[in-house]
């Protein structure tokens, strides 16, 4: 698998798939991809907290 340093995490799924995540994030509280993505890697201990914190500071300076 291909490693780059643009900070984009790219896979290959099908429409269907990807509309059932989308849907489920929507009934879920309308988390985007992005959050359940990062938010999984912290539960799974793939990412510190403080990764998440630091954006979340980031975006109330923006």
């Amino acid at each position: 698998m291909r490693s780059s340093t643009s900070g984009r995490v790219v896979i290959d799924i099908t429409p269907e798939e990807k509309r059932a995540i989308y849907a489920e994030l929507k009934a879920r509280g309308g988390l985007t991809m992005r959050e359940w993505f990062k938010q999984k890697a912290i539960e799974d201990g793939l990412l510190s907290r403080s990764s998440q914190d630091t954006e979340s500071n980031s975006k109330e300076e923006s």
